[in-house]
């Protein structure tokens, strides 16, 4: 029966460890994990072998591997916990020793002790140098629990150490009763000792934790690990009943009936497997994991929850007030992206504390998200474990927002935002499956303001199409009266009349163009418009523009530069939309300097925009800049701070550019000047 429980762990370790390894062949920790696995594994099956009477000749090879197992242990434990290179050359010495000491000390036991099969002092010095190699990975433990500032990841360490200790200490205890138990009789009690395979247990456990540190890059905590192992043991214990009625029902002379009967009683247990599991895990979940299964049904819920939801703010609002409720998320915000402030900012909160960090730029923040990464953990970052950005800069924003995790909103390679949370000081932290659940919540999330996204497009398309049919007709019913009034005024002024009725004349005929002016600007801002895009030169497009303004003529004071970036790709636009664009920047800069100024235009490329490449036009002016109160109206339809303005060139401007996928921002300070950015994508 010992033999069994050896057999069992040494097949768990195997197969975890390659399973591991087949995951990712280069990572160094799950290289050296099938190296402990598979030491293990040969050192438990040479030793449940040698417990088979006619084989105590393996107990040689379980000497061997059993020798090896804390050297391989001691290389796990550093790749796997490795913040530096310090503790590289003490496990290079241990592997050295081991190499040296074990062979040495086998040597002498088998060829020169006279009783080989039973302790000699070879064998003595091979156990002392065991135990010390592993004081040394106790030792490793030690410094990775003490590197670690992360409290979850301290507290799931020490758990590692204690599962550890235990190990070795059953190991020491169960190898001195074998050594005061006399093996001359070579029989499995006196082969195995008194002890029972209690170290075999532990050191199953412990392969178990270290599987999900490599894979997980986190250590299961002891709530889950007891959720999981009551589970099976009811599963366990409802089998052994259902098979222990059915023998006691059976003859005991009748073999095959007793075997018929356990046949369909294990039948019938498959059966009923899926009926039964979900009530013994709610069980087994609200004695050990209590917080866990509230985060499960919270995030349950939220599935059917968010697709419902055409606001965005009321989406945020279920997701943060039912993750409050949840009792898992201390602190919990939710971030989108803001065209206008070109970043992400917050759209809601929870929890206590200083409030957030209000605004984070794209990158480098995003760019693991766009590539694949699912979500940022705080310990793996800790550990160095991301792909892509600096583990530092992406920590450092983490604690600015009071985040241990952040899973993001990501929709055909679009990063639309994503969900910071903190976990509660008394858990320890989030366990792989609730990861794996919160990462759907915010895929479910990430689909439903796509949606909404598109939604509000439409409407405002449709909004857009309905304003174009009534201003066509409104514009019809005003230009024929202005047309009469102007016609009307112009012959009037052919009269002998007194010259300020004559100034009055003019003023009218100016007002009826400023007026006309409007219409036709409201026209083109309200009726849907149709680019006729194709390949352009952008730094031909500026040139032309340019000169087109000198043309028109510069104030004396005011200096005009250009800085064409010669490595820009071609870009397909409707060139004449975008000279419209320029040109309106252009000119509002001029006016906002009457007193002369610099004004300059820079063309270069720009960051990602949506995942793809994009090229900038950048007007800039050395003026009086744009008050924070005018800068939120700034694209708001017929604002305007001019006195003959109409407020719609801009917003005319932010159509055309938007029209063409790109972005126009607006970045000023009071005294400063203003910077005026047009952000266009370039085509695969």
């Amino acid at each position: 029966m010992y033999a069994l429980a050896y057999l069992v762990v040494a097949a768990v370790s195997a197969a975890l460890s390659t399973r591991a390894w087949r995951a990712d062949r280069t990572e160094p920790a799950r290289v050296a994990f099938l190296a402990l696995g598979w030491t293990l594994s040969l050192a438990y099956s040479a030793f449940a072998l040698s417990l088979v009477p006619g084989l105590a000749g393996l107990r040689v090879g379980y000497l061997l591997f059993g020798s090896l197992v804390p050297a391989a242990a001691l290389w796990t434990v550093d790749r796997a916990f490795r913040s530096d290179g310090s503790h590289a050359e003490r496990v290079a010495q241990v592997a050295m020793a081991s190499a040296i000491v074990v062979p040495v000390t086998l040597i002498g036991h088998l060829f020169l002790a006279e009783t080989p099969d039973r302790s000699t002092p070879f064998s003595l010095a091979l156990g002392v140098f065991v135990f010390l190699a592993f004081a040394a990975v106790l030792w490793r433990l030690q410094g990775a629990w003490q590197a670690t500032t992360v409290q979850v990841e301290k507290r799931r360490r020490a758990y590692l150490i204690g599962v550890v200790a235990a190990a070795a200490a059953a190991t020491l205890i169960e190898q001195l009763g074998r050594t005061l138990t006399d093996p001359g009789a070579m029989t499995p009690t006196a082969l195995h000792g008194p002890a029972p395979p209690l170290s075999a247990v532990l050191a199953g456990l412990t392969v178990f934790l270290l599987y999900h540190t490599v894979t997980w890059s986190r250590l299961l905590d002891l709530h889950e690990v007891f959720s999981r192992l009551a589970r099976i043991f009811l599963l366990a214990a409802v089998l052994v009943s259902m098979d222990g009625i059915a023998v006691l029902w059976t003859e005991p002379a009748s073999m095959v009936h007793t075997l018929f009967q356990l046949f369909l009683v294990s039948g019938l247990f498959i059966a009923a497997y899926d009926p039964i599991r979900p009530p013994v895990t709610w069980a087994a979940n609200r004695v050990f994991n209590r917080g866990g299964q509230q985060l499960a049904g919270t995030l349950d819920e939220l599935r059917g929850v968010l697709p419902a939801h055409t606001d965005a703010d009321r989406l945020v609002e279920a997701l943060l007030s039912r993750l409050a409720a949840s009792g898992r998320c201390a602190v919990s915000a939710v971030y989108l992206w803001d065209t206008n402030r070109d970043a992400f900012v917050v759209a809601g909160g929870r929890g206590h504390g200083d409030p957030p960090l209000q605004a984070v730029a794209a990158k480098p923040f995003t760019e693991p998200f766009v590539s694949g990464v699912r979500w940022y953990s705080r310990p793996a970052l800790t550990r160095g474990r991301s792909s892509g950005s600096d583990p530092r800069e992406i920590t450092a924003l983490m604690d600015a927002m009071h985040a241990d995790l952040v899973l993001p909103f990501v929709r055909s390679d679009i990063v639309l935002g994503w969900l910071a949370l903190r976990d509660e000081e008394w858990s320890d932290g989030y366990s792989q499956d609730e990861l794996a659940r919160l990462a759907q919540a915010a895929e479910l999330a990430a689909v439903a303001l796509a949606n909404i996204r598109d939604f509000e497009r439409q409407e405002e398309q449709h909004r857009l199409a309905a304003l174009g049919e009534m201003a066509a007709g409104l514009a019809h019913e005003i230009r024929n009266p202005l047309a009469g009034v102007k016609g009307a005024t112009q012959y009037l002024q052919d009269e002998e009349l007194a010259e300020d009725a004559q100034e009055m004349l003019q003023v009218i005929i100016d007002e009826v163009d400023r007026l006309d002016t409007v219409v036709s600007q409201f026209l083109d801002y309200a009726r849907p418009f149709e680019l006729h895009p194709s390949p352009q030169p952008l730094n031909a497009l500026v040139t032309h523009v340019l000169r087109l303004l000198r043309a028109e003529g510069v104030a004396p004071g005011v200096t005009l530069s250009e800085s064409l970036a010669g490595d820009l790709p071609t870009v397909t636009l409707d060139g004449t939309r975008i000279q419209q664009v320029l040109l309106n920047l252009l000119r509002n800069a001029l006016q906002a300097m009457p007193q002369g100024g610099a004004l300059s235009v820079i063309s270069r490329r720009g960051p990602s925009l949506g995942g793809r490449e994009t090229v900038e036009l950048v007007v800039e002016d050395t003026g009086p800049g744009i008050p924070a109160s005018d800068l939120e109206k700034l694209f708001v339809p017929f604002y305007t701070t001019k006195v003959d303005g109409t407020g719609l060139g801009l917003p005319i401007c932010r159509r055309i550019v938007e029209a063409h996928g790109g972005a126009l921002d607006v970045r000023s300070l009071p005294g400063e000047g203003s910077t005026f950015l047009v952000r266009l994508p370039v085509e695969d």
